[in-house]
């Protein structure tokens, strides 16, 4: 997955992650972790360096046990962005 790919599926989702509603506190701080790290890697995506990558692959782990039951888009799309940052040695 190139950079263009990876920037379109973090958009892809956060758009999703704007639209989970029903969940308990500790998964919405987590969420919103995630939520903070996709922005801040689409705002500045030249000159982000591989540890907010990391960070953002952190969340991304610890968010799909949470969604993979209630959210499966947003968790099939979790699971690709952690394959791509893994393929780029993240």
């Amino acid at each position: 997955m190139d950079k263009d790919q990876l920037n379109e599926n973090l958009a892809k989702l956060q758009e999703e992650l704007e639209s989970v509603t029903e969940i308990d506190d500790p998964s919405r701080e987590t969420l919103k972790k995630l939520d903070g790290d996709i922005h801040r890697i689409l705002q500045n995506s030249e000159e982000v360096p591989a540890a907010h990558h990391a960070s953002l692959r952190e969340s991304l782990e610890d968010s799909v046990e949470y969604l993979e039951a209630s959210h499966p888009t947003i968790t099939a799309l979790m699971n690709r962005l952690i394959k791509a940052l893994s393929d780029m040695g993240i």
